[in-house]
């Protein structure tokens, strides 16, 4: 065997090794479908709700503008209480490798969220409440750099 080719495969075992001790390959970026869904919640789709169509709207604008931007929106059963909506995605999302951070904007009756970042991506978590009806959705936002 040659020198050169043994110091070749030296080098690909030194760096299979140093992947497995750092946790392997860079894991894939995630999708909406890896987030899990609160209990109760239903998709809703474009044409089912109003609130659906603007989010489509949302995605292919921001699409168009070259940012890579995905959103999913859900109707909540009623009674749904955010404390407990933020305690079941601080477990969840912890677990998966997202870390919680601070958001600037204080919650309000209408709009409450909570921000999760890992490597390059960002996923908002927010409930929604329709001031009229007072129904309520849990809106995911995913933007990836």
């Amino acid at each position: 065997m040659k020198r050169t080719s043994l110091h070749t495969i030296i080098l690909v075992a030194l760096s299979l090794v140093a992947l497995v001790a750092c946790g392997g390959a860079p894991a894939a970026p995630a999708t909406l479908a890896d987030v899990p869904v609160y209990e109760g919640a239903k998709a809703l789709a474009p044409g089912e709700n109003p609130m659906a169509d603007s989010l489509a709207k949302n995605v292919q604008q921001a699409s168009d503008m070259g940012a890579k931007l995905d959103q999913k929106i859900f109707s909540l059963p009623k009674g749904a209480d955010y404390a407990a909506i933020k305690s079941f995605y601080s477990e969840k999302l912890s677990a998966a490798g997202w870390a919680n951070t601070n958001v600037p904007i204080p919650d309000n009756e209408m709009f409450k969220m909570t921000l999760w970042k890992k490597g390059t991506q960002t996923l908002t978590v927010a409930q929604l409440t329709e001031p009229i009806s007072t129904d309520t959705f849990l809106l995911f936002s995913l933007s990836s750099q």
